[in-house]
């Protein structure tokens, strides 16, 4: 009873000094069962643990009794309690402070009782996951940690050295906070280069033909002076401050493809 009393004052104390205090969490399995929480009221939060190892994960959170009406916010923090991540749709998810405007990214729809989910890359390590009902009305939660596989055009979306080559159109996904694709243009021919797609998740793409930077595309524009070896990097705006997810592409099951951009090839 004493331990309890004192343990009890010390929170007390260590709030009032202004310091963050991190409940206890509980450990959330890569591709194991699914955890609910417990009854959250409104600004309720509940935690988990999860460690990320050398498979991608995907975090999801289904809010089970508000369905359409449910406002889940989803935050993921690192081994040392610094914010990685947090959704702010069920459609993309952003850096704790995306250099972007927010309202100026299209948001598509909500589907009753779908997910709120973010991206971690592999050998991320400890991380700690935490939902927040912000809804007026009490809900559990739905946790789940789902390894997904690479995309399909690139081991390492974080190795500039190893560019996916393409002759043709081809398709992309910015699933990761500061991703960069890197892609080669391999066909004989100069041709236009359209950026399509890419407006939930903001796409820029850089072209560099050689040492110079030759264009740059925003969603709907394009550059008619693609040449064999140029290279075209994709990045969502902010220095890939947004992310999102695919479903069109092979290996890819989230359901949607907000993170999806083509990259157009007209001889």
């Amino acid at each position: 009873m004493k331990k309890a009393m004192f343990l009890v004052l010390m929170l007390g104390m260590l709030a009032a000094c202004d310091i963050t205090i991190v409940l206890p969490s509980t450990r959330l399995e890569v591709d194991g069962p699914a955890i609910t929480s417990g009854s959250l009221e409104g600004g309720d939060s509940a935690r988990f643990e999860v460690y990320v190892g050398a498979s991608d994960v995907r975090i999801d959170a289904t809010d089970l009794d508000n369905g359409v009406a449910g406002l889940i916010l989803l935050r993921v923090y690192d081994a040392n309690n610094v914010l990685y991540a947090q959704t702010v749709s069920r459609r993309y998810f952003i850096a704790p402070k995306p250099e972007i405007v927010v309202e100026g990214i299209a948001d598509q729809g909500i589907a009753v009782n779908s997910k709120y989910s973010i991206n971690i890359p592999a050998n991320s390590g400890k991380m700690r996951v935490e939902v927040t009902n912000m809804a007026a009305t009490q809900t559990r939660v739905k946790v789940e940690a789902v390894s997904r596989a690479p995309l399909p055009y690139s081991d390492d979306v974080f190795d500039p050295k190893q560019p996916a080559e393409f002759a043709s159109t081809a398709t992309g996904a910015l699933i990761f906070l500061g991703q960069v694709d890197v892609w080669k243009y391999t066909g004989s021919n100069q041709a236009t280069l359209e950026l399509a797609g890419g407006q939930t998740v903001h796409a820029t793409a850089r072209i560099v033909s050689g040492s110079a930077i030759v264009a740059n595309l925003e969603p709907g524009e394009s550059y008619d002076g693609l040449q064999s070896g140029d290279l075209v990097f994709v990045q969502a705006q902010g220095n890939g401050a947004t992310a999102g997810f695919c479903a069109t592409l092979s290996g890819c099951n989230d359901g949607l493809d907000s993170g999806e951009y083509q990259l157009v090839v007209t001889p």
